[in-house]
């Protein structure tokens, strides 16, 4: 392709450890904005090198799991000779990753030419990541730190869970509610952000709640933990995406693994980031966190009691008798009961259990009636209840460890030491 007064540039644009959606997009993007005039590839220079010569060789793709059963073909190393279609400029892009054929998914270098003046290599990714926000893959999409597409679990809702009138209320006052309230709160000019924690016991519910939501509000969700922020992206890269794909709810399950610890216990960059990111200098606008965490104490006083980062406290107590009832029978709903089921004296028997404790009970008697009956005709009855209640307090108390304590313990300035 013979381009006149040309000029080029070489591109460290990032495409993170994006397992292949930002790379998906391009090639859309190309096909959408471009005529595509030759799509082709040449040896890499090192190749040159040896070979003396320029020398063109087949396109270079690789497969991609985009997650939800959605998967590409896309190619990593490959030369486009290209026409807008509006403005008629020129431009050859080339891409070139490092690996290609490997497990790194990250797009190093791109190569642009041009043919005016007008148009440069940042003005190109500039254009491209603005559509990408707006017509990408993930916007209004429910994904992880990893980006990929998040497999949710059936039709949950309110429904599926027993949460405490209180905390429910506090919890729907916080986030639909807020969402609900994000045109008067813009017209107050007050802070269109807003950080949840919800605390409690491993067990209480919290994951449950996560994943309802994700099924719940029809807006952007991105669903961090920690083995998907170390396969993906970092938490700087996740505020900026949560903010240009606004509004938007940003989940830190566990924040407590996340960076979220004592700053004597934890690096100033882990708690820093974390800090600058729920209120930096750029405002979060219509972004909604959400922390969830087994071990408030162990927070940093300037995350866990400061407006603004984080606005409304919220604990999950282990649940009352009351509580206790209603999920054991929303528990078996779908099982076969006998008549003799005396639901107050089971729920006496379960005292102090979470709600995963009370399904290990269930799960554990229909289990064990299976094993001693085989699978005709199940019906659970009290006997078997009541023989589960017991052996999952026996598990409970085996592997009971104390793990809380009130205050922190004290450290000196220079220990790394952290828990939970």
């Amino acid at each position: 392709m013979e381009i006149e007064s040309s000029q080029y540039g070489w591109s460290k644009h990032m495409f993170y450890n994006d397992g292949g959606v930002f790379l998906n997009h391009l090639n859309e993007y190309i096909e959408r904005i471009f005529h595509i005039e030759l799509k082709t590839n040449y040896r890499s220079n090192a190749e040159l090198h040896h070979y003396g010569k320029d020398h063109r060789v087949g396109i270079h793709s690789r497969n991609f799991d985009l997650g939800r059963g959605m998967r590409r073909s896309l190619p990593c190393s490959a030369v486009y000779h290209l026409i807008n279609k509006e403005t008629s400029e020129r431009v050859i892009i080339v891409l070139n990753t490092t690996n290609c054929r490997s497990y790194e998914n990250e797009l190093t270098k791109g190569q642009f030419i041009y043919d005016s003046n007008k148009h440069e290599e940042h003005k190109f990714w500039s254009e491209f990541l603005d559509d990408f926000y707006i017509n990408g893959l993930l916007k209004g999409e429910r994904f992880g730190a990893d980006l990929r597409l998040l497999t949710l679990e059936g039709n949950l809702s309110h429904d599926d869970i027993v949460l405490d009138e209180r905390v429910s209320k506090q919890l729907d006052r916080n986030i639909t509610g807020f969402i609900n309230a994000l045109p008067e709160i813009k017209k107050a000019k007050l802070q269109t952000s807003r950080g949840i924690m919800l605390s409690g016991v491993p067990g209480t519910g919290k994951t449950l709640y996560c994943k309802i939501l994700l099924g719940m509000l029809d807006i952007t969700t991105i669903y961090v933990t920690q083995s998907r922020l170390s396969a993906g992206l970092k938490i700087k890269h996740i505020y900026d995406m949560a903010r240009r794909m606004a509004p938007s709810l940003v989940i830190l399950e566990d924040i407590d693994t996340l960076g979220g610890l004592d700053r004597r216990a934890a690096s100033d960059s882990e708690l820093g980031a974390l800090l600058e990111f729920l209120e930096g200098i750029e405002a979060n606008s219509q972004v909604i966190t959400l922390a969830t965490t087994n071990f408030p104490q162990h927070l940093d006083e300037a995350l866990r009691n400061r407006p603004g980062r984080i606005d409304a406290f919220i604990n999950i107590e282990i649940p009352g008798p009351d509580q206790r009832k209603k999920m054991l029978i929303m528990m078996t709903r779908e099982i076969n009961l006998a008549d003799d089921i005396n639901w107050d004296r089971i729920v006496k028997l379960t005292e102090g259990m979470s709600g995963a404790f009370l399904r290990e009970v269930i799960s554990l008697a229909l289990i064990t009636r299976v094993y001693e009956h085989g699978v005709n005709d199940i019906i659970i009855d009290q006997a078997a209840i009541v023989d589960s209640c017991n052996s999952t307090r026996e598990r409970m108390s085996a592997s009971k460890v104390d793990i809380t304590y009130n205050k922190m313990p004290e450290l000196s300035e220079d220990s790394k030491q952290s828990w939970g």
